[in-house]
């Protein structure tokens, strides 16, 4: 099993998750610029890189570099399975199965559009 991230790995990790969603090349001035978007204070370049290094010990990503010796980064491990994880890992902590964890998270005021889509995704497991 992985290292934990710290929040501030976490938010890099978001970052450069959310850059290659919208398909672009995660890098240091991408990562930071995605990053700064959600922050008051805003971080620096070095910065990111030392949460990447980090995030690379821990084996969330892989840093590689173009032909010209740019470096990008590469998630290692996938949004989908990373969150999946956590929310398998916080029902557990809650002593709550998948559903109850899921209600308990969701709280109780849906908006249409939420309560919508949870019934597409749920027919769509059928």
């Amino acid at each position: 099993m992985k290292k934990e991230m710290t929040p501030a790995e976490l938010e890099v990790m978001r970052a450069v998750w959310k850059v290659i969603e919208e398909g672009n090349v995660a890098n240091t001035r991408t990562v930071r610029k995605k990053v700064n978007e959600r922050r008051a204070e805003k971080l620096y370049g070095q910065v990111i890189y030392s949460h990447i290094e980090h995030l690379q010990e821990k084996g969330y990503v892989e840093v590689r570099r173009t032909e010209e010796g740019k470096r990008y980064y590469v998630p290692l491990v996938k949004k989908v399975d990373y969150v999946e994880n956590q929310a398998r890992s916080w029902a557990d902590f809650w002593e709550q199965g998948r559903v109850e964890y899921a209600t308990m998270a969701l709280g109780k005021k849906l908006t249409k559009e939420e309560k919508e889509g949870l019934r597409k995704y749920l027919d769509e497991l059928d």
